[in-house]
C-alpha cells in the first residue's frame, strides 16, 4: 500500500493504481487475524471514500489540491512582488530571477521546492500551486 501511495503522491500514479490500492486495503482488512492488520488500512479506505477527487487530481492532473505532496508542488511569484530580492538571495539553487523593484520569476524546472522563497517573502507574494 505504501508503494502505491508513494507512486500516486509523486505524480506517477495511474487510475488503475487507485483500484489496486482500494482492493489491497480491503484484502488486508478482511484477511488479517490481528486488530492492527484489520484497522491499519482504514485511513486509506476512509480518505479514498471521502476525498476520492483528490486522489484523482493526483493521478490525472498531477496536482495536489491540499498542497502537501512535495513532488507535485510548484512555487509561483504573484504580481504582489515588490522586487526586494529576498527570495532570490535565499534560494539555494539560484532559480529565481528578477531585477530590484521588479517582479521576480521562479524557474520551475530548476526549483527544488524547498520553500525558502515563500518563508522569506515580506509581502507574501510567493505561493504554492
Amino acid at each position: 500500500m505504501l508503494e502505491l501511495l508513494e507512486k500516486i503522491t509523486s505524480g506517477n500514479g495511474e487510475m488503475e493504481d487507485l483500484d489496486r490500492l482500494e482492493s489491497l486495503a480491503e484484502t488486508i482488512k478482511s484477511a488479517s487475524l490481528c486488530g492492527l492488520g484489520q484497522t491499519a488500512p482504514n485511513p486509506v479506505l476512509s480518505t479514498m471514500k471521502r476525498f476520492r477527487d483528490e486522489y484523482i487530481a493526483h493521478v490525472v492532473d498531477k496536482k495536489c489540491p491540499a498542497g502537501v505532496c512535495q513532488d507535485l508542488l510548484e512555487y509561483h511569484i504573484t504580481d504582489d512582488c515588490i522586487g526586494c530580492t529576498k527570495c532570490a538571495r535565499n534560494c539555494p539553487v539560484s532559480c529565481i530571477e528578477g531585477k530590484v523593484k521588479e517582479k521576480h520569476v521562479i524557474d520551475t524546472e530548476a526549483c527544488i521546492k524547498c520553500g525558502n522563497c515563500m518563508e522569506v517573502c515580506p509581502v507574501g507574494a510567493v505561493i504554492k500551486r
